[in-house]
């Protein structure tokens, strides 16, 4: 017998096999949720952002500057209660959770990092509210590599996590995308983000993976699109020639195949990124100068500016995100952030499985 997802009947609040008339804008609570590049994708994907929580002073500053109208909660994840802090129930609970102890270039420690033990608050949080009133899906974000490390015991404790909080939940329901082949956005960045589906709501995951996204169709605009280089930037984005990463880059670009494309500084080499792509950015882009991306333009080589930054990553680069914010904070927000495309892509998946037929009355 061929199954079908539950939806719900937002006339009566009860369920049935099919679709219904009354349709209602679908909502979202953000977890981890930084400067609000998670936050901004969904609203785009037509959900309505309810609440938001993080603990980082400069994420919450800017993510408040940004979207005024959600209500954030500026505590430690720890600490986050439903009930203490009034949180709303939502159809979609967005979170994406540290993956320094996930990724290949990071510790490794999984969860027995401080960082990476944080995952747990999620269902933590989910089981505080009723069951029939925990959101109908869970969106979660993070690095690829956390699917394989530990010989797949990274993944299993994400898996028994969220099907002991009542959620349909396996391999099978998580897409590993790159922004480059899924966006217009020239950015070699590649995610991992795990869907959950409640079993008070649908009587099994409806989440599968875009197969054709996930194909080489897409086609990658320039980088020069996205890097002005017919303008001057500041100043201080510019190496001084006597620099030693000035030389060091200088020289990467000489022997490399093209100035035109971006070089990025690492702790003692330099790298150029080939195929009119940028580069992973990353949080500590502004720390020091490991991972920074450089650029050749008419006046020398300097850094990507903040402008640049926020369009690679999805962001409208026209919009003042940091108002008297320090510019390595600034950087490390940026790389820190969920890709706003990437957001806007699963929230539309998500909103496609709802439809306006499977999303909690209320």
């Amino acid at each position: 017998m061929t199954e079908f997802p539950i939806a719900l009947d937002f006339t009566t609040g009860g369920s049935h096999q099919g679709s219904t008339d009354s349709k209602r804008q679908a909502s979202a609570g953000c977890m981890f949720c930084g400067m609000g590049g998670f936050a901004t994708g969904l609203i785009q994907a037509g959900f309505a952002v309810d609440w938001a929580n993080d603990n980082d002073e400069f994420a919450c500053r800017a993510f408040q500057h940004r979207l005024p109208s959600v209500q954030l909660i500026e505590k430690d994840v720890r600490e986050l209660s439903v009930g203490n802090d009034c949180l709303p129930t939502v159809d979609l609970l967005a979170a994406g959770f540290p993956c320094q102890s996930f990724s290949q270039a990071g510790s490794r420690r999984g969860f027995d990092d401080p960082r990476g033990a944080l995952f747990y608050e999620i269902p933590r949080l989910i089981e505080e509210y009723r069951p029939q009133e925990r959101p109908s899906l869970i969106v979660l974000e993070n690095v690829p590599h956390l699917l394989y490390g530990a010989d797949g015991r990274w993944f299993d404790q994400v898996r028994r996590a969220l099907r002991r909080a009542g959620y349909w939940f396996r391999e099978e329901s998580c897409w590993t995308v790159n922004v480059k082949d899924v966006t217009n956005l020239p950015q070699d960045r590649e995610r991992l983000f795990m869907v959950a589906a409640s079993r008070e709501q649908f009587s099994f995951n409806p989440f599968a993976p875009p197969e054709l996204l996930n194909g080489s169709e897409a086609v990658t605009p320039s980088i020069d699109g996205f890097v002005d280089r017919k303008r001057r930037g500041d100043n201080d984005a510019y190496l001084p020639p006597d620099n030693r990463y000035y030389k060091m880059i200088d020289k990467a670009m000489s022997e490399g195949e093209s100035d035109a494309n971006i070089y990025q500084l690492r702790r003692s080499y330099v790298r150029e990124k080939k195929e009119n792509l940028c580069p992973t950015l990353t949080a500590n882009m502004g720390i020091g100068g490991h991972n920074v991306p450089f650029v050749k333009d008419a006046w020398g080589i300097r850094r990507l500016s903040i402008t640049e930054v926020a369009r690679l990553q999805g962001f409208d680069g026209s919009e003042e995100f940091f108002p008297g914010m320090p510019v390595a904070e600034q950087y490390r927000l940026l790389g820190n952030a969920v890709c706003v495309g990437l957001a806007r892509l699963i929230g539309k998946m998500c909103a496609d499985i709802f439809s306006g037929e499977a999303v909690r009355d209320g």
